[in-house]
């Protein structure tokens, strides 16, 4: 659903209404926040630190599960418990996954409302954007109820909540697709390619911004099983053969290798349906050799049910170098 409403004087911006609110979480705002608060008691979560200690200084965003909440409430504080006391950035760069979309990939400029207020499109940026690129990357009805975006900054809200901001979230989400045509030849996707295209304008960004852009990458992992169309039920051993598959594929995101990632894909041809493949590619090349990955929680979601598993992985986007570029003329 899509509301307009008046956020400056003489202009109207348009405003996505969230999907998930009153399912996977309260439509009620301090509901919600006391709903996310008690993510941090959970067994085996990141406790919530203290306002008093010091945020990390070396933090660029977090990776960060879109599973159902209900699904695995500690998931999402592995991801999110470093931002918590770390200062607010000015927008977060939001790599998602186009569940939906017609479109390798998509950007959108509008709003987003949740209970816990409305969080605002980086609409500057995301022109600067969509006046530099040469294919098409707006498909509307892929954004709406999209839930790689509303999970991080429904969660980005509360934190702020928390620590008694008020302060509105600003973002910038692009859709991700699988570049399947890349996984399939198991090779890096070229240069002047759609890819390698908007991967240079958003490490622009990023360049420019500094510091006061942080990134969230919002993806699950594997997705097998009867449920998503495999015709052979999950056991214990296929879970290990996929849990040292992903280790095997993390380790190469972990080292920053664009071209050992799309190798690792491509021997399978990524017949485990691992979701994250054009979100993760885009974030090895926005950070090149000055970011780097360190994973800090893991989980495999199976159901007895339909024989199906689903997999998902938090952690930090750590900066591996000096300070970024701030201030640069885009």
């Amino acid at each position: 659903m899509i509301d307009m409403s008046i956020s400056a004087p003489g202009r109207r911006r348009e405003t996505v209404r969230c999907r998930c609110a009153g399912t996977c979480y309260p439509s009620d705002g301090r509901q919600s926040l006391s709903y996310f608060r008690s993510f941090f008691s959970e067994p085996g979560a990141a406790p919530l630190p203290p306002a008093s200690l010091p945020g990390r200084g070396d933090l660029l965003g977090v990776l960060s599960p879109h599973i159902d909440f209900r699904v695995s409430p500690r998931a999402y504080t592995h991801a999110f418990a470093p931002l918590a006391n770390t200062p607010d950035a000015d927008f977060y760069l939001i790599l998602g996954v186009g569940h939906r979309s017609r479109l390798e990939w998509s950007i959108d400029d509008r709003d987003l409302r949740t209970p816990l207020g409305r969080a605002l499109a980086e609409v500057e940026s995301i022109a600067w954007l969509r006046n530099r690129v040469s294919f098409p990357c707006h498909d509307p009805e892929a954004h709406e109820g999209e839930h790689s975006i509303e999970f991080p900054i429904v969660l980005l809200q509360a934190l702020r909540a928390f620590r008694g901001s008020d302060r509105p979230v600003r973002f910038l989400p692009v859709l991700c697709g699988g570049l399947f045509d890349w996984v399939e030849q198991g090779r890096a996707p070229c240069r002047n390619s759609p890819f390698d295209q908007l991967a240079t304008l958003l490490h622009s960004l990023r360049q420019a911004y500094g510091e006061r852009m942080q990134l969230i990458v919002s993806i699950d992992g594997c997705h097998m099983g009867p449920r998503f169309g495999h015709p052979f039920a999950i056991t214990p051993p296929l879970l290990e053969q996929t849990r040292l598959w992903e280790e095997e594929l993390w380790q190469t995101v972990e080292q920053g290798d664009l071209s050992a990632f799309f190798t690792h894909l491509g021997r399978e041809r990524n017949i485990r349906f691992f979701d994250g493949v054009g979100a993760l590619a885009l974030l090895l090349r926005i950070t090149e050799s000055k970011g780097r990955l360190k994973r800090t929680y893991y989980e495999q979601w199976f159901e007895e049910g339909d024989q199906s598993v689903v997999t998902f992985t938090s952690g930090l986007l750590q900066r591996s170098e000096g300070p970024l570029t701030d201030g640069a003329k885009i």
